[in-house]
């Protein structure tokens, strides 16, 4: 298959060449796909090659072998008849009320193992393409009929837009939209890493036109926002408005990537799953949080360095910032980001150009063509991303190091799938636990309690939960009523649950208002599995008033 993508890429990067016999057979040898498909047509053009034609127009070109059966059998055309066909085809497509727009291109008449055939060399067209008053598009190797199908011909006419989706002004969104605290956020980073950034001088509405994802308007004088404008720094509640099917989602499996594709191995969808519908910037952030949770810290010393280099943010913060920014927000799909015990996968929609082919690629495959620039100055402003191209340096560069047998793997569709894997599918159970997990091993039971409870907030926690924690006072075990004797759990489980439940009366301790799904996120636990500690600890604390306003109040 990756011949197959580097000899396409080849043949339209020097289109003005003709194809070599060999070459033909090669592709003839391949099968049909997105960009490849065979016709009879020995005595007369069929109507469903034009309809190929279309499609081929509207999707990411092609090319069509005349005089090729379906299992790839070369049969060549009526050689009488081959110049007429050639003449009927360019009449056709220049026939406007056959093809609107007219497409350009020219069939080719080869020989072929002493057979005449014919080329069709059918480019990515600009606009959008109809035939008959029908509009087709390509899905893998079949032509399909968009036209009565409101969503696939919306999502046609988008991928043909020559103006990209994060460029465009969203109408009555004003800065009472987009989230202040984002902007704060923003700056707190800069702060850190680059003191002298001039954000830190600007307002957030100079940020915006500094950024140009807002400009004021020449006539009335009034500041216009962008659709990055409400991708970046957006309210939930606005994004909500304007864009109602944006989301991410981050899921986390405990099993590999092959048995989560056999249910009968692994009926459990997901084991941890979060939904984000926020900005950009915030996603960004609790994407790396949730790398943080479930992907194991590999130790790593640089040579002649005596500084620990965290391999893992080096290499899967690109893989974020890529999931992030290239994806095309115009079709409302989300954008997936899941945790196998054995790889990582993205999935994010995309915009099909012609830099970058249509199906299996490589690393070094991947064009440096940047789908939205809006939003990855932005990033590149903050340091998430790099310079061009950086992004597949550093992975090349840190995949090795974090695991030396890793595989990457990349699918380029409407969908744009990236997966790495990163450790051996037959692993031990514990080497792909969290951080947290290890170094609450090495604690084990000796350690203070502000110990284990630090292990649980971890450092992504601020810098107000940490210092609450080591001023908030330690029940004893016997007041949390757990037996170290229990018999219906081993003592690991048990460790484990003493010291979850330790933390849920540390912050109720500290915020009386907390709820259960809060505590679920800082302790690292399942919502079910707080709520049952919860209901073990009912004679100690009791949730009073409504289920939104009310508070916690302790019994004892």
């Amino acid at each position: 298959m990756l011949d197959f993508v580097v000899s396409f890429v080849f043949l339209h990067l020097n289109s003005t060449e003709s194809m070599t016999e060999e070459q033909f057979i090669k592709l003839s040898q391949k099968g049909e796909g997105t960009q490849i498909e065979y016709k009879t047509c020995t005595e007369q053009v069929s109507e469903s090659l034009y309809e190929t034609v279309c499609s081929f127009l509207n999707h990411s070109g092609g090319q069509i072998l005349v005089g090729v059966k379906d299992d790839g059998e070369i049969i060549g055309v009526n050689p009488d008849k081959a110049e007429k066909l050639k003449a009927n085809i360019i009449t056709s497509i220049k026939n406007k009320d056959l093809f609107m727009p007219c497409p350009y291109f020219t069939p080719e008449i080869m020989e072929v193992n002493n057979k005449t055939v014919l080329l069709l060399d059918i480019p990515c067209g600009q606009y959008v393409y109809r035939y008959n008053d029908r509009f087709w598009d390509r899905n893998g190797d079949a032509d399909i009929d968009v036209t009565d199908h409101p969503e696939l011909l919306l999502s046609l006419f988008e991928r043909k837009n020559p103006h990209l989706f994060e460029e465009r002004i969203v109408k009555d969104l004003t800065m009472d939209n987009l989230d202040h605290e984002t902007f704060q956020f923003c700056r707190n980073i800069l702060a850190v890493i680059k003191p002298g950034h001039p954000w830190l001088q600007l307002t957030d509405e100079e940020i915006l036109v500094h950024t140009h994802i807002a400009k004021k308007n020449s006539i009335s004088g009034e500041l216009e926002l962008k659709y990055a404008a409400l991708i970046l720094f957006g309210k939930e509640e606005a994004i909500e408005d304007f864009m109602p099917r944006y989301r991410f989602e981050a899921l986390f499996h405990m099993c590999t990537y092959e048995q989560y594709n056999d249910m009968t191995q692994f009926p459990n969808r997901y084991d941890d799953r979060r939904t984000m519908r926020c900005n950009l910037i915030k996603v960004y952030d609790q994407l790396t949080q949730f790398t943080e949770r479930y992907l194991p810290d590999k130790f790593y010393l640089p040579s002649g360095s005596t500084r620990r280099e965290d391999i893992r943010w080096d290499l899967f913060r690109e893989i974020i910032a890529n999931l992030c920014v290239h994806a095309d927000f115009s079709t409302g799909y989300a954008c997936f980001f899941h945790v196998f015990k054995d790889r990582v996968v993205t999935k994010n929609p995309t915009r099909l150009s012609p830099e970058n082919p249509e199906g299996e690629l490589t690393l070094q495959q991947l064009n440096n063509y940047t789908k939205n620039p809006l939003l990855v100055r932005v990033f590149h402003e903050l340091s998430w991303v790099e310079d061009m191209g950086s992004g597949t340096r550093n992975i090349l560069r840190y995949a090795p190091l974090y695991y030396p047998d890793y595989k990457v793997e990349i699918n380029n569709g409407s969908q744009f799938i990236f997966s790495i894997t990163y450790m051996e599918a037959t692993s031990k159970e514990g080497e792909n636990g969290t951080q947290t997990e290890k170094m609450a091993l090495k604690i084990g039971e000796n350690g203070t309690q502000t110990e284990k409870m630090a292990l649980k907030i971890g450092k992504n926690g601020t810098q107000t939960e940490k210092m609450a924690l080591k001023k908030s006072d330690e029940l004893k075990d016997d007041e949390l009523q757990i037996s170290l004797n229990d018999t219906h759990e081993n003592k690991k489980a048990v460790i484990k649950k003493r010291k979850r439940q330790q933390g849920i009366i540390s912050l109720i301790k500290q915020d009386q208002f907390i709820t259960a799904e809060e505590i679920a996120e800082k302790l690292d636990a399942g919502l079910r599995t707080i709520r049952r500690d919860l209901e073990d600890l009912k004679d100690l604390i009791e949730y009073e008033g409504s289920a939104k306003g009310g508070h916690w109040k302790f019994l004892k």
